[in-house]
């Protein structure tokens, strides 16, 4: 009986060794939404290209969940236009990915704030709103593509330091986030840009684009640890 009772504390004990690691949902699954220029759209679906960027039209036939968000090229840019998720995470440092398509320099960017109030959310670049750029640096646009790509959280301004290449580079900065409930707002910026998937991890040294995150989520789910709750669906 002492050697069960002993098992049981030293599990009890392990067990914060196990802390959430990783959270993650659909872009379609959003809790909240204003405006119309963020449509879900379902596989497969056509999509106009950009002449101007020498980008053909082409056809989204795979997508996490079945489906994304995003507005068709032609639909406009900006126009303060949001969606929002609401999600729960332990305090830690939180490194967030997207899973986007973002064929050209003019398809290829959305604007983004945590635990901003609805009203204060809009199509800008301040103190409150940050652009996330997608191959937006020169050196990079060589990888346009209008396939899924795994793009780490990056800004240009603030509150990160550093542009793009350092997100995706040796040096990547977290957000920083406390035990609790939080909100992401992404604001449309411009049209021709598609978002099927966030997800966010701890793990500093995760990249998505080699490790299919649901593996990763998978995995840590079976050591039965605690799950940061999506609201909107999981």
């Amino acid at each position: 009986m002492r050697t069960i009772i002993l098992l049981t504390v030293l599990s009890l004990i392990a067990l914060p060794a196990f802390a959430q690691k990783y959270i993650s949902w659909e872009a379609e699954n959003f809790n909240d939404s204003n405006g119309t220029k963020f449509e879900v759209f379902e596989v497969p679906s056509d999509h106009p290209g950009n002449a101007a960027e020498s980008v053909d039209d082409y056809s989204v036939t795979e997508a996490s969940g079945g489906a994304y968000i995003g507005s068709h090229n032609g639909a406009t840019n900006d126009g303060g236009d949001w969606v929002k998720y609401e999600f729960s995470v332990a305090a830690d440092d939180w490194h967030f990915w997207g899973r986007v398509i973002a064929p050209s320099v003019g398809d290829n960017s959305v604007y983004w704030a945590f635990d901003t109030p609805d009203g204060d959310i809009a199509s800008t670049n301040d103190a409150t709103m940050n652009i996330w750029d997608f191959f937006e640096v020169e050196s990079l646009r060589v990888n346009y593509t209008t396939d899924w790509v795994w793009f780490r959280l990056n800004t240009r301004d603030g509150p990160f330091e550093g542009t793009e290449p350092v997100q995706h580079g040796d040096d990547p900065v977290p957000v920083e986030l406390s035990d609790g409930d939080h909100t992401l707002h992404l604001a449309h910026r411009e049209d021709g840009t598609y978002i099927d998937k966030i997800f966010a991890t701890t793990d500093v040294e995760f990249d998505p684009n080699e490790t299919d995150p649901q593996t990763a989520v998978e995995a840590q789910n079976k050591l039965t640890t605690t799950w940061g709750s999506l609201k909107g669906g999981f």
